[in-house]
């Protein structure tokens, strides 16, 4: 153990020597790829052996960016002194107080970055703490504690190689750490590369082969044998097998592209050929490759290629090539400067030139008037640059076939290129001309058909308006035929309220006899000349009430009232039933007018009621209803005639209820009976014209079918809803007027 400034220099010289010792042997063992650990542990037991302290501490600070420092052991001796390792937050300790441990001492040094030194001779307990740097970049701490004496300035001169070494190896571990996690990156990179490499190898619907043409192994994916119905793995992977595979007529051509290519004399290999499947069939197959490496003299060592089946194609190539040979078109495809490159004709009369001499051809050569030329070019012109089907018709007196008509299709088929489909369309024109013969004939006669037609219309607008008024007087006709059917029963109704009018007529004729002597009593009372005779006065006033009591004045009196009040109660009884009468027999005027339903309803079982009230008994259910908008007369004689239909259908004593309401936009009219019903025979012929289930003599059959028409010619629908035994509904719906 060195003792600092009392030691003696030959005993200086040995711990210098055993350190250096130490140092280099730590540093060669690191070298050779030792646990940089047992380096630093060795290292700094020899410390605390040369040094006298009872433990000590090597440890590398670490700052990550965005977060505190943190302290990481790397050697510690008595290793229980740090449970070795262990991990420090670095803390400033606060100025003027002494380390309490090891912990505290390297936080000290590692936030100051500065040598902390403390503790003397007597000291209980003494530290030193050393910072690791190297080129002004902090690494580490170096703690030791507890020597006996304490430390001094020496010491720290005599720890300096220490220092260096320590700071070495910790970069050097830094170093290794990243190289490690470098290499450890790669690989992982490596493997997810490859291992998408092998997902893309092995999704691809294509064959995918690399040829070491060195060897000629081949390595190929899944789908290389996989389109030839071949498993792997059942087919060695090498040139040999696709050499083998390859059809035989096929094969010199493509070994003869191969050697071209191998030879740069082409730029990729690009090859269609059939290849033999695994049960026997043969199949199409686009191959393509190119070398994709050589070695120092640019001999080729690699080459990468892939396989696509083309089977459907070639097959929908030999279909379409059979469909192309039976069109009677002529098909050439043209360059931009109207230069031929390709054609098909079966016919090769219809040619310009002798077939062997068009491709090559430019069109300004062919036997063209100029008009037809520019027409031709100026079409082909704009198929290229804008794209667009060009058509366009042509003619030509053929030596063989005479005048002849052309259409022309272009399309663009490529950038510099366009699809030129002639078509023969001589019997089309001549067809077309035939169509513009007829249709002037069709002309003619359509002429004289529409003249035959205006007349005849003439007529039937003739005959419509007859058909119209015969209508209306046959509407007129049912509805006089309803007032005579109901003429007794009306007469009856009148004849109630003047019978008892006339009563009251005659007693009022009586009253007036027993009044008349009274009231010339009176007369005479009230003469000016008898003011004067009050004798005379007082006869007269004596006759009067003989009179008065002979006469029974008294009850005259009270009954002259009720007698003026039943009379003027039939006077309007008998106006009511007149004026119902005359607006029922009435004209209807030509424009439409908004009427109250509920008001029609009601004047009509006016009319009717004498042909109701010995049968039925009528109860109404009237709901409030908007206008609406019709011939008032026509809808009474509709309400009339089902109103009379329901009482004649209820053979003894009956009901009859009547329902209006107001249902979206209709007004809606039921007429319910009790009556014996109908079957469903009957009702499908219910509106039929002269339909009727009365007896010969007592019914037209017209009053239903005139209802009908009126309710469709008001834009409504009357419904029937019967069964034998249970009653009849008709039920009329009408559309509400707008308002």
């Amino acid at each position: 153990m060195i003792t600092g400034a009392q030691g003696s220099a030959e005993e200086r010289q040995r711990a210098s020597n055993q350190l250096l010792r130490t140092l280099t042997e730590a540093q060669a063992d690191f070298i050779r790829g030792g646990n940089p650990r047992e380096a630093f542990e060795r290292m700094l037991a020899v410390v605390l052996e040369l040094t006298g302290s009872e433990s000590g501490v090597i440890g590398e600070v670490h700052q990550a960016p965005g977060s505190a420092p943190s302290f990481r052991v790397v050697a510690s001796l008595p290793s229980n002194e740090t449970n070795a390792p262990w991990e420090l937050p670095v803390r400033s300790e606060t100025p003027g107080r002494e380390p309490r441990d090891l912990r505290t001492l390297v936080g000290t040094v590692s936030t100051s970055g500065e040598a902390v030194l403390c503790g003397g001779p007597g000291a209980e307990r003494t530290f030193l703490g050393l910072p690791l740097e190297s080129g002004g970049e902090r690494l580490g701490v170096v703690g030791l504690a507890n020597r006996p004496g304490g430390y001094d300035a020496e010491l720290i001169d005599f720890l300096q190689p220490f220092l260096l070494v320590c700071g070495s190896l910790l970069i050097g571990c830094r170093h290794e750490q990243r190289h490690q996690r470098d290499e450890q990156e790669l690989r992982r990179t490596e493997e997810r590369s490859a291992e998408r490499l092998r997902l893309v190898m092995e999704s691809l619907v294509d064959g995918v082969w690399d040829l070491d043409l060195t060897t000629g192994q081949m390595f190929t994916n899944r789908r290389w044998m996989g389109m030839l119905g071949y498993d792997e793995g059942e087919l060695e992977s090498s040139f040999a097998s696709w050499s083998m595979l390859c059809h035989p007529e096929d094969l010199p051509e493509s070994m003869r592209v191969f050697n071209e290519y191998m030879a740069d004399a082409l730029p990729i290999i690009e090859r269609e050929h059939r290849f033999r499947c695994k049960d026997g069939s043969w199949r199409w197959i686009l191959s393509r490759a190119r070398i994709v490496a050589r070695d120092e003299q640019g001999r080729p060592l690699r080459m990468v290629g892939t396989n696509v089946d083309i089977t459907a194609r070639k097959l929908g190539e030999d279909r379409l090539r059979a469909l192309v040979s039976t069109l009677p078109d002529m098909v050439f495809r043209i360059g931009a400067d109207g230069t031929y490159r390709d054609f098909h004709a079966n016919n090769n009369k219809e040619l310009l030139l002798p077939p062997e001499r068009i491709i090559g051809t430019n069109m300004r050569d062919l036997p063209l008037s100029k008009p037809l030329l520019d027409k031709a070019l100026m079409h082909l012109a704009r198929a290229i640059r804008e794209g667009t089907l060009e058509v366009f018709e042509y003619v030509l007196d053929m030596p063989q076939s005479g005048r002849t008509h052309y259409e022309v299709r272009l399309t663009r088929s490529a950038p510099d290129e366009v699809i030129s489909i002639i078509r023969d369309i001589t019997e089309r024109k001549l067809a077309e001309e035939r169509l513009l013969q007829q249709e002037e004939e069709l002309r003619r006669h359509r002429d004289s058909l529409e003249e035959l037609v205006r007349t005849r219309s003439e007529k039937l607008l003739q005959a419509t308006l007859e058909l119209e008024e015969q209508q209306s007087q046959l509407i007129q006709t049912e509805k006089m035929a309803s007032l005579g059917q109901m003429a007794a029963g009306v007469a009856h109704e009148i004849n109630n309220p003047v019978s008892y009018v006339m009563s009251n007529l005659g007693s009022l004729d009586q009253y007036f006899s027993s009044l008349a002597p009274l009231m010339q009593l009176q007369r005479e009372l009230l003469a000016p000349q008898q003011e004067e005779s009050s004798g005379v006065t007082a006869e007269i006033l004596a006759r009067m009430r003989e009179l008065w009591q002979r006469e029974d004045v008294e009850y005259i009196l009270g009954d002259l009232p009720e007698l003026i009040e039943e009379s003027l109660a039939g006077t309007r009884r008998i106006k009511e039933i007149a004026q119902s009468l005359r607006s029922f027999a009435r004209e209807d005027s030509g424009e439409p007018q908004l009427v109250d339903v509920n008001a029609e309803l009601a004047s009509t079982l006016k009319i009717v009621w004498n042909e109701l009230k010995y049968k039925c008994e009528v109860k109404r259910d009237f709901g409030p209803l908007p206008p609406v908008s019709c011939h008032p007369t026509q809808i009474a004689q509709v309400f009339t005639n089902l109103l009379i239909n329901a009482a004649q259908a209820i053979e003894t004593r009956g009901e009859i209820r009547i329902r209006t309401r107001h249902e979206g936009n209709e007004v809606v009219v039921e007429v319910a009976d009790t009556g014996k019903g109908m079957t469903q025979e009957t009702i499908s012929k219910l509106f039929t014209p002269f339909f009727t289930t009365k007896p010969r003599g007592q019914g037209t059959g017209l009053g239903l079918s005139v209802s009908y028409g009126i309710i469709t010619r008001h834009k409504g629908r009357i419904d029937v809803q019967s069964e034998p035994g249970k009653g009849s509904t008709f039920i009329v719906r009408l559309p509400a007027a707008q308002r």
